[in-house]
């Protein structure tokens, strides 16, 4: 058998889990899957590595005997066809014969395939934009236009790629189904699978004169301008998914989606959390000694905050319901205002001798902590 790094081959680490494995194996048997890579030997090849490093890695046995003696069958490669079993394309599991199922659900996604759940049409590729919110914008809602440039469904032909939509005939091959039988020979003999046709791209027409508009494609570039009404509560990085408003199929399908990145400029005070508000609040010291009024601000607007006499440096308070809207809820989070208190950084004589006054008329019992620290510090 070759000496294959199978781990590598699915770009995960040997401590993987089954989960991330499959993951790993799923995202790359799609990119590389021959019906989006018609007559590319090298994406062949790289879904021929992938099946088979998945074909070991995917079941617990084999994987345990591949990384004991590099071989999936154990030291004797009982099968004599490595990993592949002599042609073999599944695996055994505890779940049983699991192989063929995951390679039904990505045949699947590029519209029939070898799926025992029917034919399933194609979609159409994503788009991804990117739009740039203020702090407000954010925080209320607002709407934003954005002009992309997408695939069309062609109108000339109705996206059949044939001159006035009538100038095609259908597939010899598939009898218009865009799909075809194949066998595939298993251990339980051979097995009967559908796949798409490779004569029509699973189009199930042959065009016998191409549409002039889109030269045969079925599709067209076009611009859009798109409205977006942005919830009120989005946050930095979130992604908005705004259903078939992205490229038209290829093949018969839905549109794809289109794909809104958001980014949202910070507030020149407040700092978001969640759904909540965070304040770091500077006040003097007399403030803090003497309590008073402080203006601080909202999301929208401002509140005068009442400083209680004697307030304590990193004193926290939590104003309920001032803070951002939960998306698609009628709740708020909170403003919750952390209090610092700032000391002068220099003092003139009149000020010192009003402290010093201050300092005397103040009973040392008043400080607890500086009294106690006095107490210990006579015992030494």
């Amino acid at each position: 058998m070759p000496n294959k790094d199978y781990y590598e081959t699915l770009g995960v680490s040997k401590d993987a889990t089954q989960d991330e494995i499959k993951t790993a194996y799923r995202k790359l048997a799609k990119l590389y899957h021959p019906d989006l890579h018609p007559n590319d030997a090298e994406c062949a090849s790289k879904f021929k590595e992938v099946n088979e490093a998945y074909e070991v890695l995917g079941d617990s046995n084999k994987r345990s005997n591949y990384d004991q003696f590099g071989s999936a069958s154990g030291p004797g490669d009982y099968f004599g066809g490595g990993a592949n079993g002599g042609g073999f394309g599944g695996h055994f599991s505890s779940g049983g014969f699991s192989g063929f199922e995951d390679i039904f659900d990505i045949f699947s996604s590029f519209g029939g395939g070898a799926s025992r759940r029917g034919q399933q049409q194609v979609q159409g590729e994503d788009i991804t934009v990117n739009i740039n919110l203020s702090f407000k914008e954010a925080v209320f809602g607002c709407e934003k236009t954005v002009k992309i440039t997408k695939l069309d469904k062609c109108k000339s032909c109705s996206g059949t790629g044939a001159k006035d939509g009538r100038e095609y005939e259908t597939c010899s091959e598939c009898h218009g189904t865009g799909q075809v039988r194949y066998t595939q020979n298993t251990l339980f003999g051979q097995m009967v699978n559908v796949g798409p046709c490779k004569k029509c791209n699973a189009t199930g027409k042959i065009i016998k004169t191409k549409c002039p508009d889109c030269n045969g494609r079925g599709n067209i570039k076009v611009q859009e301008d798109v409205k977006i009404k942005i919830p009120a509560g989005i946050d930095n990085d979130q992604v908005m998914t705004i259903r078939g408003r992205g490229n038209a199929s290829a093949v018969s399908g839905p549109n794809g989606d289109l794909l809104v990145n958001i980014s949202v400029e910070p507030h020149e005070i407040l700092v978001r959390d969640h759904y909540n508000l965070l304040l770091d609040l500077p006040i003097p010291f007399t403030t803090a000694y003497l309590g008073g009024k402080v203006k601080i601000p909202l999301a929208d607007g401002f509140y005068d905050l009442t400083i209680p006499a004697l307030t304590q440096p990193n004193t926290v308070f939590k104003l309920k319901n001032k803070g951002i809207k939960y998306l698609q809820k009628d709740v708020y989070g909170d403003l919750i205002v952390t209090v610092r208190v700032e000391m002068p950084k220099d003092i003139g004589k009149f000020e010192k001798d009003l402290m010093q006054k201050l300092d005397d008329s103040i009973s040392i019992s008043s400080y607890k902590k500086y009294k106690n620290y006095q107490d210990k510090l006579s015992k030494l």
